[in-house]
């Protein structure tokens, strides 16, 4: 790494600490230093499936698999498996403080960490889920809001008894610190925005989503 990456990282850095970054700065920072990250498993397969989106080839294409499968198998086998998110806060929390360290810097707040995770989520809406072949596109993700979390949410559809059935589960997840949204029902149903596209900005110091079309208090 030379003088001028370590200039940008720390001016990205100073951001983060002081809280003063929106997801285009996240984005920024995770292409200044996507060639420095080969042994730091979580951040390096987090970026390859930022940049390279449907096409990636790391741990994001083996879990989107993963869930295309247990999707295709729902009703056809006993036993029931369940999707998992695809990392946990505390995966990409670990994962960036790790990254931190190794660049000799101070690890950074848990509300900070938040923030990382809803501008991830932010960044990876749209990203096209395809056929086993790469051909053919059978579904995709998208932004969903309640009111204790917000989601990125893989959206897919499968065939029940000949009847096409739509298939929504969560691949990230992050605590609602940010809008005060009116529970749809008793379960806190995500809001989905299947076809809006998110944005996570810096204004008044705060950061804030824009979005149309949601309920909020």
């Amino acid at each position: 790494m030379d003088k001028k990456e370590h200039q940008l990282i720390n001016y990205y850095y100073t951001k983060f600490s002081t809280e003063s970054f929106d997801e285009k700065d996240l984005y920024s920072f995770l292409m200044l230093i996507k060639n420095h990250v080969e042994n730091n498993e979580i951040i390096e397969n987090l970026i390859d499936f930022i940049v390279h989106r449907e096409n990636s080839t790391g741990y994001a294409s083996e879990y989107l698999n993963e869930c295309k499968e247990i999707i295709n198998n729902l009703g056809k086998t006993k036993v029931r498996r369940k999707i998992e998110p695809m990392f946990s806060f505390k995966d990409i929390r670990n994962g960036f403080n790790t990254l931190f360290q190794q660049l000799h810097l101070e690890r950074l707040s848990i509300g900070t960490m938040n923030d990382f995770m809803l501008c991830i989520i932010s960044l990876l809406q749209g990203v096209t889920i395809l056929s086993e072949t790469g051909k053919k596109k059978i579904g995709h993700l998208s932004f969903a809001a309640a009111s204790k979390e917000l989601f990125l949410m893989g959206n897919m559809t499968v065939l029940n008894q000949g009847r096409k059935m739509p298939i929504t589960f969560p691949v990230l997840s992050v605590k609602n610190r940010y809008e005060k949204i009116t529970p749809q029902d008793n379960q806190d149903t995500p809001y989905l925005f299947d076809h809006e596209m998110m944005e996570v900005i810096r204004m008044d110091k705060q950061l804030m989503m824009t979005f149309p079309n949601i309920v909020t208090e």
